[in-house]
């Protein structure tokens, strides 16, 4: 091959290799690169974006975003439910938030452990009169029919009780069960008969002091009432004085049939009682208040 032709041809060959070489710096140097920055329409498309996006129905999408600022509807949503939530204001008569005023209670007080039933006893010497309210949908009402004249212990009413003291105790007690001596009585709450067994303690020395006890097999007392030999004890039910047995402040507390003063209990005449009775029901969670 002649000199002249190979010069030739590598002039050629080196003629491609710099074209393909322009070519390919070319590409690269052209090649789309990522803008500094956006233009305000690309920015307002972004955002529109942005907002629509959490509309999307894929549970993976809508997790992956970040959180934004409560929208208008669920600020509405957060409102509603807190004025749901918020509790209803409790109402009462007049009449009957004196006498909680004057027994150092409130309706707040009676919502909070859950009394949606009073009895109330205004005592006057020995004297009481008895009323009797009811709480619905944070309302109290009294019924009238109910109200009622009665008794407490022939010295009146005292908020520093003794046994043997023939005083009422002044406050804010449960209401217990119902209790009976011949015919079971229309009650909504638990009750118990009385028998001849039936006793109910009241010697403070006893281990069963302010304690209902059936028969004498555990008898540590020198003192107890013989229920079924007390008339007034036909019919009533129990207020759930000194629960906690402390020694010698009063025991045997009940609400029961009376004619006159006790010694420490509320009385009132049968049909009274039975009214009552008849009236209560545990499932209200009733207290009676002495003052």
């Amino acid at each position: 091959m002649k000199k002249k032709t190979v010069v030739i041809i590598a002039l050629v060959c080196l003629a491609i290799i710099l074209a393909s070489t322009a070519i390919t710096m070319y590409v690269v140097m052209n090649k789309k690169k990522p803008q500094a920055g956006a233009t305000r329409d690309e920015a307002a498309t972004t955002v529109a974006a942005t907002v629509a996006a959490p509309q999307s129905t894929a549970v993976g999408e809508s997790a992956a975003l970040s959180t934004d600022s409560p929208t208008a509807e669920s600020v509405a949503e957060t409102t509603a439910d807190a004025t749901t939530q918020a509790p209803a204001e409790l109402t009462a008569p007049d009449e009957m938030e004196t006498i909680l005023t004057q027994g150092g209670t409130s309706l707040q007080q009676l919502s909070d452990i859950g009394c949606t039933q009073l009895v109330t006893v205004s005592s006057s010497g020995s004297s009481s009169e008895i009323r009797f309210f009811e709480c619905e949908n944070n309302t109290w009402t009294a019924d009238a029919s109910l109200t009622c004249s009665g008794f407490v212990g022939s010295n009146g009413v005292t908020s520093d009780m003794h046994e043997g003291g023939y005083a009422s105790p002044f406050g804010l007690y449960h209401i217990g069960d119902a209790f009976y001596i011949n015919d079971q009585p229309a009650t909504g709450l638990n009750s118990f008969r009385i028998t001849s067994d039936t006793y109910w303690v009241d010697d403070p020395d006893s281990s069963h002091y302010n304690q209902r006890m059936e028969g004498t097999a555990e008898k540590d007392w020198n003192s107890a009432e013989h229920m079924i030999s007390i008339d007034g004890y036909r019919y009533g039910f129990v207020i759930d004085y000194n629960t906690a047995a402390a020694y010698g402040k009063g025991s045997a507390i009940f609400f029961h049939i009376s004619s006159g003063p006790t010694a420490g209990c509320v009385g009132t005449s049968e049909s009274n009682v039975l009214a009552y009775l008849a009236k209560l029901n545990a499932s209200a969670n009733p207290f009676i208040l002495i003052i």
